[in-house]
């Protein structure tokens, strides 16, 4: 039996869709998440729980309905994505986007007994200057990057509509914001440092993920592993799902096979992380290992 768990390929399948049009009959699925687009799909999916509807501003203050999961321990999950994300927006604009609808909805969210924030995929590169003032001690943060926060705009500014020349300043606009730097903080254009200053916990989401899901349980009775994502290329070895998912399917004595949409820089050395690497999507394609 095979165990098929991949990660979205971004703009065309999510975690679930993925898993189901790469498995063969028999297959055992788990979608997977590092906390950036479909976190609380993959939640659901392994853990339970109901989805419930909120609303929320996205980046350029427009009102929309949102679902945030509430899991059967009473645990409440948040996918920052599905309120300040880039899915669905016309246009990108790095110094007007704002994540203060994240901050608002935390805020409402603040008295629950455990909090869950996936971070990643968002529009915004503000740290999260204009949240409302809350305390979020009782939160795990599942971070997709382990990026510091100096480093986030030169990161990830180019994704959210930056031009090359506006890196600095945008840069020097969120350390300028006051946040404490480290490891996650520049997750989601700096919301991880905010959300460290509030008393959040930062966790590497892909480790993270496979522990609070049951990884190992799930891998039981399987001989192989599936798992991918949208590109191998080097930055698959930093931290990204595909090599956790490796890494820990390795400790456990099973093959991994690696499914990707593309390939980029650095490919040649990702690959060696699994015990084979297909490109493209086609469903139904057996490896052997």
């Amino acid at each position: 039996m095979r165990l098929v768990a991949p990660t979205a390929f971004k703009g065309t399948m999510s975690p679930l869709e993925a898993a189901r049009h790469l498995a063969l009959p028999g297959d055992r699925l788990l979608p997977l998440s590092d906390g950036g687009d479909g976190f609380l799909e993959c939640l659901r999916y392994a853990l339970g729980g109901q989805f419930q509807e909120c609303i929320a501003s996205d980046p350029f203050g427009r009102m929309r309905t949102v679902q945030i999961l509430e899991l059967p321990d009473g645990t409440v999950a948040v996918e920052s994505a599905k309120v300040i994300g880039l899915a669905g927006l016309d246009h990108l604009d790095p110094f007007r986007a704002s994540s203060r609808g994240l901050g608002e909805l935390l805020a409402t969210l603040q008295s629950s007994r455990r909090l869950w924030i996936g971070l990643g995929g968002t529009a915004t590169m503000d740290g999260g200057k204009d949240w409302p003032t809350i305390k979020l001690s009782q939160a795990i943060v599942f971070c997709d990057v382990r990026t510091d926060l100096d480093k986030a705009a030169e990161m990830f500014g180019p994704q959210k509509g930056a031009k090359p020349d506006e890196i600095p300043v945008l840069r020097d606009r969120l350390m300028a914001v006051g946040l404490p730097t480290g490891p996650f903080t520049g997750a989601a254009g700096g919301l991880g440092a905010k959300l460290l200053a509030l008393g959040a916990k930062l966790v590497a989401g892909a480790d993270e993920f496979l522990e609070v899901v049951g990884f190992d349980d799930h891998c039981r009775d399987c001989d192989a592993v599936v798992t991918g994502e949208g590109c191998l290329d080097k930055s698959t070895l930093e931290g990204k799902l595909p090599s956790v998912v490796s890494r820990r399917a390795r400790q456990l004595g099973l093959k991994v096979i690696g499914r990707f949409g593309s390939k980029g820089e650095g490919w040649e050395t990702a690959a060696q992380s699994f015990d084979g690497v297909v490109f493209g999507v086609e469903p139904k394609v057996r490896v052997q290992y």
